[in-house]
């Protein structure tokens, strides 16, 4: 066994100067790997604790996600990641994080990584094997919102496993991060980047698929809307269209409480912060940790 205490330091230049990132087909492999390890028996994947800050900070958190892939891979590790919205508005990244890999046979860390890359790459494999599996096969449009750094590695993923996308809509409150973003991302992916403004949806489709992405696996998941932006002229009726399905699933107040194939909340700690968060308002039951949506 090799005694030795080396430590590799990696800067997120080392990262990305590696060419690791270059390959996004790699990286879908990689997670395509380490998600069959999981699905049989061989790592684990453990709910991350977070910390949830609050006054002056409130919105930010910092969780700690260890995870190991065993079988001919046998890697584990640590990732500290921060989120930071308010980041955006100074030029600096909302996600930042730090990964400690380990030696599963002896403990030891034997590299220590800036993360940042790695989080947004991987998030977009993932994207992209959602797509693979639950996009029509002969889509050709794909859509995205926010020209932020998750983007980039999110589009290269999908233009790589959806063969037939042709154009990618973007969309982005900053209208000038569009354009940049555009003109960086076009060249490289050969694929047509239609920066929009929607003015004239079809709001019962949008508020359909707003509220099932919200209500799915009760909103805990990296990719539930957090927000909806729009136009003051339809916002009343977008949020009755909300309302209405809500209503169909998993029904309003203790019409989804009562819903057996409603999720629950992962913890008690955590329906208390929604509850908290909703000031009381949204229906909760504390013995089945269920909580109603609340618009």
């Amino acid at each position: 066994m090799d005694k030795s205490a080396r430590l590799l330091f990696l800067s997120q230049e080392d990262v990305a100067a590696s060419g690791v990132l270059e390959d996004i087909g790699k990286i879908i492999e990689a997670e395509i790997t380490a998600y069959s390890m999981l699905e049989k028996g061989l790592g684990a994947d453990p709910v991350a604790p977070h910390v949830q800050f609050h006054g002056e900070q409130h919105g930010n958190i910092f969780a700690i996600h260890p995870a190991w892939v065993g079988g001919e891979v046998n890697i584990a590790g640590m990732k500290l990641g921060a989120r930071a919205p308010a980041n955006r508005d100074v030029g600096m990244p909302s996600i930042t994080s730090i990964v400690e890999i380990i030696d599963p046979e002896n403990g030891r860390p034997f590299c220590i990584a800036d993360g940042t890359l790695m989080t947004a790459y991987r998030t977009g494999a993932t994207t992209a094997e959602g797509a693979k599996y639950f996009a029509r096969p002969d889509s050709s449009v794909a859509g995205r919102a926010g020209a932020s750094g998750m983007s980039r590695p999110q589009i290269m993923a999908i233009c790589h496993v959806m063969k037939n996308i042709k154009e990618r809509r973007l969309y982005d409150m900053i209208r000038p991060q569009n354009k940049a973003f555009k003109a960086a991302m076009e060249p490289g992916i050969r694929k047509i980047i239609t920066c929009m403004v929607c003015a004239d949806a079809d709001l019962k489709l949008a508020a359909r698929r707003i509220a099932w992405g919200k209500t799915l696996n009760a909103g805990q998941t990296c990719v539930a809307p957090d927000y909806v932006l729009a136009q003051a002229s339809v916002k009343e009726k977008l949020a009755e269209c909300l309302q209405q399905e809500f209503a169909r699933f998993p029904g309003q107040g203790r019409a989804a409480l009562d819903n057996p194939d409603y999720c629950r909340i992962v913890s008690r700690p955590a329906l208390e912060r929604l509850v908290k968060l909703s000031g009381g308002q949204a229906a909760h039951d504390r013995q089945s940790l269920r909580m109603a949506p609340l618009l």
